[in-house]
């Protein structure tokens, strides 16, 4: 993988799966089949052959992103980035293109530092992708709150 130098038009992307966090530095013009690529790229030169025991997948496609619903409470859950177009929609445009989220992290409103969750699709998964839920993400976001009795101490009243 050839270095590439910053510059201070990229973004810095937050890629969560479990409590395994991948930052990766994308163009906001790239498509998000090419960021992809880029992030399974980035795990096989760090010699990462599985995040929590699931092998990586060999195609850009079989990647799949999520955003949060809420950006104030990732808690609430992630929803797919891409979205499917309807077959009905394509033929009424007569041609088939992909809609604005499925461009560029720019055309999903992707920011610097934005966070994105990852799940990989499997062969035994494939015909059950279509009825994964929105809660389906394996994401475990810290907490910063502090241990039971770390800063408080009780103390007798005399």
């Amino acid at each position: 993988m050839p270095v590439e130098r910053p510059n201070p038009q990229q973004l810095t992307l937050r890629f969560k799966c479990h409590k395994t966090t991948i930052l990766l530095l994308v163009d906001p013009h790239d498509n998000l089949t090419s960021i992809k690529a880029k992030l399974l790229e980035a795990l096989r030169v760090t010699n990462v052959s599985e995040i929590r025991g699931q092998p990586l997948p060999t195609e850009p496609d079989d990647v799949l992103l999520g955003v949060p619903v809420d950006l104030n409470d990732p808690a609430q859950g992630w929803t797919d980035l891409e979205i499917p177009e309807l077959e009905d929609d394509i033929r009424k445009k007569g041609s088939k293109k992909s809609g604005i989220l499925n461009a560029s992290p720019m055309g999903a409103g992707l920011k610097d530092g934005s966070v994105l969750a990852i799940r990989f699709r499997s062969e035994a998964s494939d015909a059950d992708d279509l009825n994964m839920g929105d809660n389906d993400w394996d994401v475990v976001m810290p907490t910063f709150d502090d241990e039971e009795g770390s800063q408080t101490k009780e103390t007798d009243a005399v």
